[in-house]
């Protein structure tokens, strides 16, 4: 398995919805870290029984077709060509974070984790690419992030292993 990301940016109005920036194009992972890299292997699962997830010897995997929207909050404003993403900027080093960051809140609820490890993983994956502005980017999410915790996860599952 590939430690590059695997993923493409969508096209804001036809694909993406306006909502989403960009979908993985294979499996993805990341090392744990902090408690989360204690926790038990498991599968997670959305609504729709999609695995979308899974925990196996302190690594998360991310399922292929995986859509997020980077760093937020942000929105597409305008039409096709004159369009832009506006809010938090995205930056190479920060995708990978903003990928695991995102499946984690998804999957909170579910989890047995709370916001704190979710953000500690973001901080965590954003220094290892080397961002420079991990720290502030962390403080943002954790004093932002609680308006998105939790938020649609109505009806996922997990499935312990």
């Amino acid at each position: 398995m590939s430690t590059t990301l695997q993923y493409r940016e969508l096209a804001p109005v036809t694909e993406g919805k306006r909502i989403y920036r960009y979908v993985t194009t294979g499996v993805n992972t990341c090392r744990l870290t902090g408690r989360l890299a204690r926790h038990p292997d498991c599968n997670l699962y959305t609504a729709d029984g999609v695995l979308r997830a899974w925990i196996r010897a302190g690594h998360l995997y991310c399922s292929e077709s995986y859509a997020w929207n980077g760093s937020s909050p942000k929105r597409y404003i305008g039409g096709n060509m004159l369009g832009k993403w506006l809010g938090t900027p995205d930056f190479p080093k920060t995708r990978r974070a903003s990928l695991f960051h995102d499946v984690l809140f998804q999957f909170a609820e579910v989890g047995r984790y709370d916001m704190a490890d979710c953000n500690y993983q973001f901080l965590t994956l954003m220094e290892r690419e080397g961002f420079k502005l991990a720290q502030q980017y962390y403080e943002a999410v954790e004093m932002f992030g609680q308006k998105y915790y939790g938020h649609d996860q109505q009806g996922v599952r997990i499935t312990l292993l």
